[in-house]
């Protein structure tokens, strides 16, 4: 693993170095490597990536989004329009050389800070996350207030007054 200082999350440059980066699933490095620059300059998805030595360790992706009111817990559809507005956090992973390190958890509150200042600008109601599989729902669960969807138990929200509320560290 590299030696040099991992750098706080911050947007990702055409700079940065992607291609040697492996988080052990495919569609997310894949994405990484091809559709994050991209996506970024036409306004599709902002990631923002820890480098260290140059190297992308970490990313995740944030973008606007909406769900049905109907699709809701309960807690985030009262007193919410028929399109409750949301922060999709699109994707998140990190390299394997540096998994169980932190790194997931520090990102996931990067993006927690991140989402609560756009939902301060533009409005929104909550955070949403579509899990790609077990192990990403028990990542999130276990490390925020998540509420699983009353209609995909792979969707999760976090409601603004719970990223508000949680404490600073």
């Amino acid at each position: 693993m590299a030696t040099g200082i991992l750098e706080a999350p911050r947007r990702l440059t055409r700079d940065d170095s992607r291609s040697g980066f492996h988080s052990g699933a495919e569609e997310l490095d894949d994405w990484l490597h091809r559709f994050a620059w991209q996506s970024q300059k036409v306004d599709n998805a902002i990631t923002y990536v820890t480098v260290q030595d140059g190297e992308v360790l970490g990313y995740y992706a944030l973008a606007t989004a909406c769900i049905v009111k109907t699709d809701a817990p309960a807690g985030i559809a009262k007193q919410a329009p028929r399109e409750i507005p949301c922060v999709l956090l699109a994707r998140l992973a990190v390299d394997q050389r540096a998994q169980r390190q932190g790194i997931g958890a520090a990102l996931l509150k990067d993006a927690l800070a991140r989402t609560l200042e756009v939902s301060e600008i533009v409005g929104a109601r909550a955070l949403l996350i579509h899990c790609r599989d077990e192990a990403a729902k028990s990542f999130y669960l276990a490390n925020g207030d998540f509420i699983v969807s009353p209609v995909d138990d792979m969707q999760l929200l976090l409601p603004m007054g719970a990223i508000r509320n949680s404490p600073a560290d």
